[in-house]
């Protein structure tokens, strides 16, 4: 029996226990990571999965929950259900997950593994086919397996509370997404996936093609339109102001500038190694305190005659035919599946298999059943009076000063690092690139020296390379007669030479572009909830029923 720390957590603990005792035998599957956990669940012995998973209670939580130990790993892990579950009869898959040191770039879902002899849950693999992951494993009459994305899931939490997933899959073909309970997402299986769960009845010829003659241009330039012989494109936009004139009291003898007339000589100036010593320049307060100084200029105001260059006038095209398409035919591959739930496949094990730059999640109390009265109880029982728990302790939480502070900036800089990095490849153009790169950034998330030396040594070698482009002439070995006259800095160039450098660790904190926010997403598959922050860490689970992303 597991409670939670506080007040009343015996009376608590016993209402949970009793009320499971009356719901359990109503779940198809149902753990929550207590004892004997171990021996229920087994950790895939492939080489790719290096990372442990370990069973411990969140800090100020008697609850122990299965625990991403540590970052930059991949994790397996699976048991076997008691028996299959079909989703023909209807499908509810729910699980709690806390990020007790955030989502940054991870997977943190379940998969719900297709039902087979073969399946070994020390073998899972990314590859093991599943059954829910909302990504959904379709069977089409022709033994085809086909994944079916949920569109626009909804977000997940991404505070260190616990949160409770739930996927509903009804007999109707209808399914909705809870976050705590709340609907978050609800809809058809008939037009809410991509691709459709049956296919159009028609699609594109392949072998049609544009021909040759097709005119595809809407607008062309007027050919029989002509410049104006008063088009001067020669005019400039901006032409002096004529009707102005010098405001009264104009200094045109007063420089702009002049030297500061207390300063003096310092005296350790020497004219053989500094040259002729100069007083610095100032404002000139005459300025200042006038319309202006020095040679008086016209403004400039915009050209009442200024027409820019001569362009014909665009007309529509008379050979134009509109966009070309290629002409439809039946779709050989189409077919109308109206219990789509009868070919996603039973659920034969559960599943997690992730790959994470994270650490610190937390997954609990996974259920699955038919009913989803009972993913209600549980939330109730289980979730419910932690999650009360956790958002009161949060109240009076005081932030606490870490004494591994170094430590954790050191890691939080190996992240930060992987992170930009990670987004920047997300960029069009560079995302091919990504799988090549997977190991490198774990390894710039697990070791700091490594991370800031991936962003400062590129930084030096570009400011090598511009002032090698810009820098200043070699300085002679012999120094002139007549050398030249130095002075204090003006204002100005003072003013210049105050403007600070941005740091490069400042200009790394710019939000990458395409990747403000990177979108989270809930997804139950034909038996299971998905969590997930970076597409990276998403993948086809084991079996091949249904999948929530």
């Amino acid at each position: 029996m597991r409670s939670l720390q506080g007040t009343g957590v015996a009376c608590l603990a016993l209402a949970t226990l009793l009320a499971v005792q009356c719901v359990a035998k109503d779940a198809a599957f149902f753990e929550d990571f207590g004892s004997g956990w171990d021996s229920r669940w087994v950790q895939s012995k492939d080489d790719k999965y290096n990372g442990k998973f370990a069973a411990e209670s969140p800090k100020n939580l008697d609850d122990q929950a299965l625990k991403v130990p540590t970052k930059a790993r991949h994790y397996g892990i699976s048991t076997r259900l008691p028996e299959a579950v079909q989703p023909s009869k209807g499908l509810v898959l729910q699980y709690e997950l806390k990020l007790s040191e955030g989502l940054t770039c991870g997977g943190a879902y379940l998969k719900f593994i297709t039902d087979s002899k073969e399946f070994d849950p020390a073998s899972l693999k990314e590859a093991t086919p599943y059954t829910v992951h909302l990504i959904l494993r379709h069977k089409k009459p022709n033994g085809e397996i086909e994944e079916k994305h949920l569109d626009t899931p909804p977000s997940v939490n991404l505070d260190k509370l616990t949160h409770v997933y739930t996927a509903i899959i009804e007999t109707d073909n209808t399914y909705q997404i809870l976050i705590d309970g709340e609907e978050k997402k609800t809809g058809s299986l008939f037009e809410d996936f991509t691709p459709a769960i049956n296919p159009p009845q028609e699609i594109d010829d392949p072998e049609d093609t544009k021909p040759d003659d097709w005119v595809d241009t809407a607008k062309i330039a007027d050919p029989e339109a002509s410049k104006p012989d008063d088009w001067d494109e020669d005019a400039p936009r901006e032409i002096l102001d004529e009707e102005a004139e010098k405001p009264e009291g104009w200094l045109d003898d007063e420089p702009e500038e002049i030297d500061e007339p207390e300063a003096e000589q310092p005296e350790d100036w020497d004219e053989e190694e500094d040259g002729e010593w100069e007083p610095p320049r100032i404002t000139n307060p005459k300025c200042e305190d006038g319309p202006g100084c020095g040679e008086w200029e016209r403004p400039t105001i915009p050209n009442p005659n200024y027409k820019g260059t001569w362009y014909p006038p665009m007309i529509d095209n008379p050979e134009y035919k509109g966009v070309w398409k290629p002409k439809k035919i039946s779709n050989p591959d189409y077919f109308e599946d109206d219990t789509p739930l009868n070919n996603l496949g039973d659920i034969g094990a559960v599943a997690v298999e992730i790959w994470t730059m994270d650490q610190g999640y937390f997954f609990d109390n996974v259920l699955v059943t038919n009913k989803a009265e009972k993913a209600q109880e549980y939330r109730t029982n289980y979730w419910q009076p932690k999650h009360e728990h956790e958002v009161e302790l949060q109240k009076d939480e005081v932030p606490e000063v870490d004494e591994d502070l170094d430590s954790e900036s050191s890691e939080s800089t190996g992240n930060f690092v992987s992170r930009a990095v990670e987004k920047a490849l997300s960029l069009p153009g560079l995302s091919l690139l990504k799988p090549f790169l997977v190991g490198w950034l774990a390894t710039l998330a697990a070791n700091t020296l490594l991370a800031v030396a991936a962003v400062t040594i590129p930084a030096v070698l570009f400011l090598v390379l511009l002032y090698s482009l810009f820098g200043g002439k070699k300085a002679s070995s012999v120094v002139p007669a007549d050398k030249k006259k130095k002075r204090a800095p003006s204002v100005v160039e003072t003013k210049k030479q105050d403007v600070s450098v941005p740091d490069v660790t400042e200009m790394s904190d710019t939000p990458v572009l395409g990747d403000a926010a990177p979108t989270s997403q809930t997804a139950a598959s034909s038996t299971g909830v998905h969590t997930r922050r970076s597409t990276a860490a998403s993948g086809a689970g084991a079996g091949g029923t249904t999948t929530i992303s």
